[in-house]
């Protein structure tokens, strides 16, 4: 029944917004019987979004193919213990979390500094208001680069990907108020690192 009611975008991360015809039951109980097809059907409507999110994460696509893979290496050897108390697509996506800190640990900073410079030279030099936009965005980058790996980890999943608090705190594995409080104070180190490098933006 329509209730009037819009519900906002959904990342595809959580599985609450695919209605009558939600995949999630059918491909979890298959992956659990080691139905090779079913494990191929996850993977080609999670990889897109499990890329965006560590991409997000990592600060650079350096090692994104590495840690994707071992995702689901890890996923496959691990879905005969699976016991479905989350949703398929936020236990993958908590498996992804995990795999990315614990291979980028020694090379976050090597990986920020490359996203910041991905972009070309620009051949001629840009306008004050786009250098001005160009100036925000890597302040921003360096600011969620400088949040802790949990709060990052909350602060993307949230405010980039869309989920809800109930979706980040069964992804991260933790109570919502955690995530909450980690959201306020993810986003007021950012305000507060962006407010420091405004005096260096120019007029």
């Amino acid at each position: 029944m329509n209730t009037g009611t819009e519900k906002p975008p959904s990342s595809g991360l959580e599985g609450d917004a695919w209605g009558p015809t939600d995949p999630w039951p059918r491909l979890t109980e298959g992956c659990r019987r080691g139905d090779g097809l079913c494990f191929a059907e996850v993977v080609a409507l999670t990889e897109p979004r499990l890329r965006r999110l560590l991409g997000r994460m990592t600060g650079g696509r350096l090692d994104l193919d590495d840690i994707v893979q071992e995702t689901y290496l890890r996923a496959w050897r691990n879905l005969p213990s699976f016991r479905g108390e989350s949703l398929l697509p936020t236990w993958l996506t908590r498996i992804a979390i995990n795999v990315a800190k614990n291979l980028g640990r020694s090379t976050r900073s090597t990986r920020a500094t490359v996203a910041l410079h991905d972009a070309p030279e620009p051949a001629s030099a840009p306008s004050a208001p786009q250098w001005r936009e160009d100036q925000v965005l890597a302040a921003y980058e360096r600011a969620l680069e400088r949040l802790s790996p949990e709060m990052r980890a909350t602060f993307v999943l949230h405010e980039t990907e869309g989920m809800t608090y109930q979706g980040v705190a069964d992804a991260l594995g933790c109570p919502i108020g955690t995530v909450m409080s980690r959201l306020h104070r993810a986003r007021a180190q950012i305000l507060g690192d962006l407010r420091e490098a405004e005096g260096d933006w120019g007029p």
